[in-house]
């Protein structure tokens, strides 16, 4: 990222400040924006051009107390207003809540590093890095600060075991709030989506201008095989049946244009609601994709997209949609004596005699 840009994203998003910006205010914004294109690739509704703005105003943020910055204002952000509180909302927490979440320190690695200092065994193989930890380092920050008052709260009810530095039960784990493993979910998202309603699946359709007509049954052969997906995330049922669905219809267009199925892909990564990793996704849509490659509807899909072929029965009902009209079942199913197809004065009969002598004369010139 260039430093003019960063430099000039910070100018927009802080017009009223006055002199050189400050280095740490700076680097942190370049973090961010390498961040952001590892964990979000592509930013919905055109705001890419906006990824520079979104990191300075995230920076500001951080630092305007410590730094005495002014308030950060989104007046010169470059996406549409509707859009830019969602995207500064998804940016905090992809990067500045998850940074803050993987940072804090296990729950386990003070109560051992107080171990070792106490116990005389253990000084002849101290580090200097173990030497140096004491409790006002340990206070030095309002997570640590929160860490250090969990832990005393805890020695109440520690049991012996825990008191001479082993390590604490996998339930302890799981309820720390400190927990490594818990620095992946942000705020916004306790817990892990794995069921997928059907406004969500056709809202997921429609980001890629599936067909009206197709949705029904993709919608059906969702419903179809979600019970076999039982303890799985139904989002990978989802991503597979959308992912089969659009590369037949865009057969052409994946074959054509170089690198068209990886910026799918990536669309695909960045709608879905799953929380589901990239990789796992891929590997999914391919199993889904051959675990469907037979249904009856996928199949029309390939005769009508990949090789352009419309059914017999198709071609058979649009032959007497001209040469009847448009309702002629209707009439046929009411039980109608007169019926186009005993109708031979009618205006579709007039359009259809024209069109077909129209062709035939120009076949003989």
């Amino acid at each position: 990222m260039s430093g003019n840009q960063v430099k000039q994203s910070i100018k927009d998003v802080i017009p009223a400040f006055q002199g050189s910006y400050p280095p740490q205010l700076i680097s942190f914004a370049e973090y961010l924006y390498s961040s952001s294109l590892q964990r979000l690739p592509m930013i919905a509704n055109k705001g890419e051009v906006a990824r520079y703005h979104l990191c300075a105003y995230l920076a500001v943020e951080k630092y305007r107390e410590t730094l005495s910055l002014p308030e950060p204002s989104d007046q010169m952000i470059p996406v549409k207003p509707s859009f830019r509180q969602k995207l500064l909302d998804d940016f905090r927490a992809l990067l500045v809540y998850q940074e803050k979440s993987a940072s804090v320190t296990p729950r386990s690695s003070p109560r051992k590093s107080k171990t070792l200092k106490s116990s005389p065994k253990s000084t002849p193989f101290s580090t200097p890095e173990s030497m140096r930890l004491s409790t006002g380092s340990r206070k030095s920050s309002p997570l640590k600060k929160l860490q250090a008052l969990a832990d005393s709260d805890d020695s109440d009810t520690k049991s012996p075991e825990n008191m001479h530095g082993n390590t604490p039960s996998k339930s302890d784990v799981g309820k720390s709030p400190f927990n490594p493993a818990r620095g992946s979910q942000t705020p916004g998202s306790k817990s892990e989506k794995k069921v997928v309603t059907i406004p969500e699946l056709v809202e997921f359709a429609n980001n890629f201008f599936i067909p009206a007509s197709v949705t029904p049954l993709l919608i059906k052969s969702f419903l179809n095989h979600k019970h076999k997906l039982l303890k799985k995330n139904e989002w990978l049922l989802a991503c597979g049946l959308i992912s089969a669905v659009y590369t037949r219809i865009n057969y052409k267009l994946l074959q054509k244009t170089i690198s068209a199925k990886s910026q799918f892909q990536n669309q695909l990564y960045q709608y879905q609601k799953g929380s589901l990793p990239k990789w796992n996704m891929i590997l999914w849509c391919d199993l889904i994709d051959n675990a469907v490659k037979n249904e009856p509807w996928i199949l029309e899909l390939e005769q009508k997209y990949v090789y352009g072929v419309n059914e017999p029965q198709t071609s058979v009902k649009d032959e007497f949609n001209a040469k009847y009209g448009q309702g002629w079942e209707l009439m046929q199913t009411l039980g109608f004596m007169i019926n186009p197809s005993v109708s031979y004065n009618s205006t579709s009969q007039t359009d259809y005699y024209n069109t077909w002598s129209n062709r035939a004369l120009s076949m003989l010139d």
